[in-house]
């Protein structure tokens, strides 16, 4: 749908939820009357997209699993789908602020029982691809949704590409990296979940 297009283009540009539906109009060309055919305010627009956002995030991370896959396999499944699917991570803590902030709860809490449900779907999958405990797939999952929303997610890599850095300098960088960062912190998770079987 374009109206969820141009609303994900505009968030995964300013990485900001207070868009305008103005925005979202312009963008496509068409009124903000039309808009309002389709979501009663910007908030059920926000919360749509997130719905929409996390249910290709989780089914892309859920086709990626198989049968025999290494715990350092399954993290980079989890985080490369992440960086292909920025949104997902990007809109979490937006949408939580919505719910805070939104007077109808109605359509966000909605919206955020269809996300956990998509979450529980892969959680269930994992405990089986992984053979972990009862529950602890859930447990996982949601660590892992938590660990990646709080990643640093600057971009370091051209840092990283200089030469002349010491060898601590880049070190620390590296520490600030996305990718690394989640990754060093899913490799605990990952060794705490086994030590509790």
């Amino acid at each position: 749908m374009a109206i969820l297009d141009a609303a994900e283009a505009l968030v995964l540009e300013t990485h900001n939820q207070r868009f305008s539906i103005s925005d979202v109009a312009k963008r496509i060309g068409v009124s903000q009357s039309t808009i309002f055919l389709h979501f009663r305010n910007r908030e059920e627009l926000l919360t749509t997209l997130y719905t929409r956002v996390g249910k290709n995030f989780f089914d892309t991370f859920v086709g990626r699993l198989h049968e025999g896959m290494s715990d350092k396999a399954f993290s980079e499944a989890f985080i490369d789908t992440a960086l292909e699917y920025p949104g997902f991570r990007l809109m979490r803590p937006m949408v939580m602020r919505v719910v805070e902030e939104s007077l109808n709860k109605e359509y966000i809490h909605d919206a955020v029982k269809e996300i956990f449900l998509y979450r529980t779907a892969a959680a269930d999958k994992v405990e089986e691809i992984l053979k972990l405990g009862p529950g602890d797939g859930r447990r996982l999952m949601k660590s892992f949704v938590n660990l990646m929303c709080g990643a640093v997610q600057a971009d370091i890599r051209k840092l990283l590409a200089t030469e002349d850095l010491d060898e601590n300098v880049v070190e620390g960088v590296r520490s600030f990296d996305f990718r690394s960062g989640f990754l060093n912190g899913a490799d605990l998770l990952m060794k705490g979940i086994r030590a509790g079987e």
